[in-house]
């Protein structure tokens, strides 16, 4: 389960990015300031499609049906957090597109996943 978790760090450092550039930390800023916004926003259902995958397959030795629900779940709830996050992080607003993306992506995340384990079994 660390690398699901590793990888929710990840999402965090990146939502902590200003969306304005910081006089004290302005290196921060250019990471992605070269990233225009529509693609800032395509790039959610990939992210969360890693995230509900690496969940997924953390939880496989789980014996319970309901194991793509639960990461599922858990990719959903930290899309709601995330979105939260993003709205006290200074020039970076939370948003249901942006939320509706996080879940898009968590949904085709689990589905690849799924496709690839019938590919295996």
């Amino acid at each position: 389960m660390c690398l699901p978790l590793a990888y929710m760090v990840g999402i965090f450092w990146l939502s902590s990015i200003p969306g304005e550039p910081s006089p004290q930390k302005p290196d921060m800023f250019v990471v992605f300031a070269w990233v225009p916004p529509a693609l800032q926003n395509l790039l959610h259902i990939p992210l969360f499609g890693g995230l509900a995958w690496l969940w997924r397959w953390a939880l496989e030795a789980w014996t319970t049906r309901a194991v793509g629900i639960i990461a599922g779940l858990l990719t959903a709830g930290y899309a709601v957090v995330d979105e939260l996050h993003q709205a006290l992080v200074p020039g970076r607003y939370s948003s249901l597109s942006d939320m509706s993306l996080n879940i898009i992506g968590a949904a085709i995340g689990l589905w690849v996943y799924q496709r690839s384990a019938r590919g295996r079994s």
